[in-house]
Formats: structure tokens, sequence, C-alpha cells
């Protein structure tokens, strides 16, 4: 009896791992790498279309406008004029829940480099993973983040004359840049800037903080959350600023000794800031 048990436990062993020797062969094939390395030599480029399902995506300066993909999506390019649209698809669906092979495991990784030359119009939407904007000039860069995972944008050493955002779950993070007439909303999120020049415009948070760091002096914009505090810095003393700051059901502190009754100098700079359930702050 002891004898029969072990041999049937040893034939279930082989034939189990028999089975997932099968299966993870089937699902490699179906699951191969997409490797994508474009490079548009003497194409210009001026209108950018990126759309994401599973992708990080990275935007920079780069010597050649190129296009870098690896994961395991088809992604279609389609270019007319000056214009180029990337889409991120996908025929297959995960009937599996929890993911256990580790031909499934690997992290689409999207790159796009661009010269010097200012872009008219980046538009980027993604439904599951982070969008970095590195090192570039844009006259116009809309974000559609308006999916519930959660994702990030980061926006970093750019400079942009018009800024559209959009994000359901999804915070954006500005960093070393200039940023004119932006429009700014978030429902579910917080907005970040850090070292950053941002003027004529407003940025708006639902349900999120809005925390501004070591600002330019120069700035001058409004800003409204419904939950949340709105905290701003300056990266050195202002000279020429005037503070409009009117929280409902909160308070307002001014920890600079720049200001004098909420002005500085001739107080053309003007930060009108709003809050419902939060508080102000300025250091």
């Amino acid at each position: 009896m002891r004898k029969l048990f072990f041999s049937g436990l040893a034939l279930f062993i082989v034939c189990f791992a028999l089975g997932c020797i099968t299966w993870f062969g089937f699902e490699k094939q179906n699951n191969k790498l997409n490797v994508i390395d474009k490079t548009y030599n003497d194409v210009e480029v001026k209108h950018l279309d990126i759309d994401t399902r599973s992708s990080n995506v990275t935007i920079a300066k780069g010597n050649k406008f190129a296009i870098h993909y690896k994961g395991q999506q088809k992604v279609d390019i389609g270019k007319d004029k000056q214009s180029l649209k990337l889409k991120e698809t996908s025929n297959r669906v995960d009937n599996y829940g929890l993911n256990y092979n580790p031909f499934r495991q690997i992290k689409a990784e999207m790159k796009i480099t661009i010269p010097n030359e200012k872009l008219k119009e980046l538009k980027v939407s993604s439904k599951a993973r982070n969008i970095k904007l590195q090192n570039i000039k844009a006259d116009k860069v809309d974000f559609d983040m308006n999916e519930k995972t959660g994702s990030r944008v980061y926006v970093q050493n750019s400079e942009v004359e018009k800024l559209l955002y959009r994000g359901l779950k999804s915070p954006i993070h500005i960093s070393d840049s200039e940023i004119v007439n932006a429009n700014i909303k978030t429902k579910e999120a917080s907005i970040y800037a850090e070292n950053t020049l941002i003027k004529n415009s407003v940025l708006l948070a639902q349900s999120g903080h809005i925390q501004l760091d070591r600002m330019d002096i120069d700035s001058a914009f409004k800003a409204s959350s419904q939950n949340g505090d709105i905290i701003m810095s300056y990266n050195k003393k202002p000279e020429n600023t005037l503070l409009k700051l009117n929280p409902d059901d909160g308070v307002e502190k001014v920890n600079n000794k720049s200001f004098d009754n909420d002005r500085v100098g001739e107080g053309d700079h003007v930060l009108e800031f709003y809050t419902v359930h939060g508080d102000i702050y300025i250091k």
C-alpha cells in the first residue's frame, strides 16, 4: 500500500511538472517580446500623439527623433507629414487572475527622443503606467490620465507654453521647469511642483494637496483645493508679489518675513489661492 502511494505521488509530480513546462512553453510563445528601434533621420516631427496601455513612457531630448520600445504589446506607428502617432494595442485578455508565469512579468518600456527643436504639440494618454517628460520644449502639452490606476506624470527640466492636464487618480510632479498657461485638474490626486516657474495658470485639486516647494519668485497663478492644503515656499526672497489667500474651512499662515500684509514690493505677481476644507501655508 505504501509502495503504491509513493508510486502515485511520483506519477503526479512528473505529470504536474510536464504540465507546467508545457503551459510555460505555450505562454512563452504567446508572450514574445516586441522590440522596436526606429529612427527618423530627416523627418521633422512637430505633432506627437502617444496612447499607451501598459508602458512606462519617457519623452526626452536626444540627438535624433527615435522610438525605442520593449514589451509584449503591439505598437502601431502612423506618420502623416509633421505628425506622428504611437498607439500601444493588445488583443490578449488576461483570464488567469493571479499571475505566476515568469513570461508575463515583463514591464514594458517606451522611450521617445526628440531633437532640440520645439514641438508644437504633444498629446499623451496612459491607462496604467508612468509618464516622464525630460528636457523638452513644447508649445502645447496635453496629458489625459483619466484611468483609475494611479499612474504618475513627471515633467522635468522642460519649457511648456501651454499645459493641459486631466488626472483622475494620477498626481503630477513638475520640477526645474517653466510652465505658462497651464490648466491642471486632478480629482483624487495631488499636484506637486519644485523649483519651477508657473505663470498665468490654474491648478485645481478636488481631493488632494497642492505642494509647491522652492518656487520661482516670479510665479503668478491661481490654485484651489476642495479637500486638501496648499503649501508654497520660495527658492529665494520674493520681491514683487501679492497674496490673495482664501481658506473657507481652514486657516492661512504666512511664515515668510518678506511679506507685509500679504504684499512685497509692487505686488505685480499675484498668487490667488482657495481651499474649502484645507489650510494655506506660505513659507
